[in-house]
């Protein structure tokens, strides 16, 4: 049974983490700064270390290090668990010693997948890359910075970034993981320079459940209805307050946020009263979760925006049902506006083509549509084409025809000037004085 050592300051995080690894057979022991993991790394002789890098007394990179120097630990595989995402801390906790960083939220099956190529690497030795696994046994939470607990089925669980190791820790088994299979009688390349973070590719959002903020100041209630969300197959974030609500979902894009109403500092009145006054935001469907089942909060939640109001303790078929409620009715609203904007669409290209200018690709995506709106703008983009065409057509043909009116309009009035009995005139006397010049005789004055 492979022996791993969890290094983890937060009390909830450990345990809940922990309780996954033994469900997944290994052995595991724990450690809560990183004096007792230096001190544990000795006395257990564990397969593989599990370090965070916010630690009390010694942190992370630094007892990394200590293990590292130590002929007694120094082959242990370790791997960096931070909420730490910067470039530099990933650089600075691979040169401490680390084998792989891993940047919560972790899906669950990656680290188990990490864990066992790590073992079964360090026994033997064979070079092979990590796989990226997105089974149903990932179950992914919200980003968790380690100030406060998240779920036990989503301890550090979500996409990863695996970062190679530097030249400094060369002689860790990850830096032989990451490498191509090469031939025995060829050696690894090797560079002094540092090597580029490696990110793994992320998860196109797009194909994801729907992703719920949860705002609420309790932990515990906090942590349950995260697990039982993330089982019913949604993403979810958390927030332990009202301040820390605002910050993410101005960060993240969110489908539905579930709301306690008594909260520290900024309480779930001012929480919606933001989102609503907020043109970015107002549109996110916010279903309210208190204690206070008075029907003043009720009505006054309602008015302000809220989609729905449920008293704890609530029934978990009846929040589902009203999640679902919500995100249908978000679904519709969504539809509904792209229904407009779409006719908006095709009534100004009704209008531009009134005015004689009429652009075909204004229509693109709504023709790109497969109904019957659809069907109508590719109906009408095409005779608008033909229509374009026949007024170029006709202005070409009215052009020539002003040509040749204006030819026959100059004759005519040539003729009307030619004709005249006062031109004949002139042209009488002009023939006149023509003869009478012909009959004077040669060198006369």
């Amino acid at each position: 049974m492979p022996r791993i050592l969890l290094v983890e300051d937060n009390d909830v995080n450990r345990d809940m983490i922990r309780r996954r690894l033994e469900q997944r057979g290994h052995l595991v022991t724990m450690a809560s700064d990183g004096e007792e993991a230096i001190a544990r790394s000795k006395s257990d002789a564990p397969d593989l270390i599990l370090m965070d890098l916010g630690l009390p007394k010694i942190d992370g990179w630094e007892a990394t290090r200590i293990i590292r120097a130590d002929a007694l630990t120094e082959n242990i595989p370790i791997v960096a668990l931070s909420a730490h995402a910067a470039t530099a801390d990933q650089e600075r906790a691979i040169q401490a010693g680390c084998d792989l960083f891993l940047t919560k939220p972790v899906q669950m099956s990656q680290l188990q997948d990490t864990i066992k190529q790590l073992i079964d690497a360090r026994k033997s030795a064979i070079p092979q890359a990590l796989p990226v696994d997105e089974d149903e046994d990932s179950i992914a939470i919200g980003s968790h910075s380690g100030s406060g607990p998240v779920s036990e089925d989503t301890a550090i669980l979500s996409t990863a970034d695996i970062v190679p190791p530097s030249p400094a820790a060369k002689n860790s088994l990850a830096e032989t993981m990451m490498l191509p299979v090469l031939p025995k009688t060829v050696p690894p390349p090797k560079t002094e320079t540092k090597p580029p973070v490696v990110v793994a590719p992320q998860t196109d959002v797009s194909v994801l459940s729907k992703r719920i903020l949860v705002v609420e100041d309790n932990d515990a209630n906090r942590v349950m209805l995260c697990r039982r969300l993330d089982r019913q197959g949604f993403i979810t974030v958390e927030a332990a307050d009202g301040r820390a609500a605002l910050k993410v979902v101005r960060e993240q894009k969110f489908d539905l946020m579930l709301l306690d109403v008594m909260m520290p500092e900024i309480d779930g009145y001012q929480v919606l009263q933001e989102l609503k006054g907020d043109e970015d935001l107002k549109a996110l469907p916010v279903i309210m979760i208190s204690a206070l089942d008075t029907m003043d909060s009720v009505v006054r939640c309602i008015e302000m925006g809220a989609e729905d109001y449920l008293t704890k303790p609530y029934d978990p078929v009846l929040l589902q049902a009203r999640i679902n409620a919500c995100l249908d009715k978000r679904r519709l609203r969504d539809q509904e506006k792209e229904y407009l904007r779409a006719v908006a669409d095709l009534t100004t290209a009704a209008a531009r083509l009134e005015q004689n200018a009429f652009d075909p690709a204004g229509l693109t995506a709504v023709c790109a549509r497969p109904d019957a709106l659809g069907h109508l703008a590719t109906v009408f983009q095409r005779m608008a084409l033909e229509v374009q065409a026949k007024v170029s057509m006709l202005r070409e043909e009215v052009q020539r025809l002003k040509v040749e009116i204006d030819d026959a309009r100059k004759a005519e009035q040539v003729a009307e000037i030619t004709e005249s009995e006062y031109f004949l005139q002139l042209q009488s006397k002009a023939s006149e004085l023509r003869q009478k010049y012909r009959r004077l005789p040669q060198g006369t004055g």
